[in-house]
């Protein structure tokens, strides 16, 4: 009875450590875009407090504009990004590419939180979490599956080249992630602009 028992738990244990290894093996990619972010981030906070200026100031800082042009400039940006990162997908070498993104989108938002830091010491940090860190924590974890999947589309890819795995690529599943992810963009790009245009003149530092 007790060997039966200590079998099930081996069963058990190695069941979940396959668990685990499956699942990284399906999500290492949004785990290394989050890694490179982080990277990022760590950069843009340092430039910021070697190279901060009256005019690096003047790009950081939060403009008090219109909807319609925070609309549009939100929307730029987010599809710019999404978009690059998608096309990727469809290069040999849009693997490694690909993890450059966020790179760039991590020193973008650690220049801005290291602004806030730096002038306004703990209230900017208060202000960061209201004003950045929600609409930023949605942006990277939709771009972390938009690379997941141009990863694996550019990896296939590389695969079909070489005479590996299937004679061809079954693209319409990636184009409906695709989809879905372009949908939501969107969304955050307009939950950005809309919010931050109603808590800039209510939440102050």
């Amino acid at each position: 009875m007790d060997n039966k028992f200590k079998e099930v738990k081996e069963f058990d244990k190695i069941k979940k450590k396959n668990t685990v290894n499956f699942n990284f093996s399906e999500n290492k990619s949004i785990a290394y875009a989050m890694l490179f972010y982080s990277f990022g981030l760590f950069i843009g906070a340092f430039f910021y407090k070697i190279a901060q200026s009256d005019n690096l100031n003047k790009i950081i800082m939060v403009q008090n504009d219109n909807i319609k042009e925070l609309l549009i400039r939100n929307f730029c940006i987010y599809l710019t990004i999404f978009l690059m990162t998608a096309f990727f997908g469809f290069c040999l070498i849009g693997k490694p590419i690909a993890y450059i993104v966020p790179v760039f989108v991590g020193i973008g938002i650690g220049c801005k939180l290291g602004y806030y830091f730096v002038n306004y010491s703990t209230k900017g940090i208060g202000y960061s979490l209201i004003m950045i860190v929600p609409y930023v924590a949605l942006f990277m974890s939709i771009l972390s599956y938009t690379i997941n999947t141009t990863s694996d589309l550019s990896t296939n890819l590389i695969r079909l080249t070489k005479g590996e795995g299937k004679s061809r690529i079954e693209l319409p599943p990636y184009y409906k992630k695709y989809i879905i992810y372009f949908a939501l963009i969107i969304a955050v790009a307009v939950l950005d602009s809309v919010l931050t245009k109603l808590l800039v003149s209510v939440v102050t530092i």
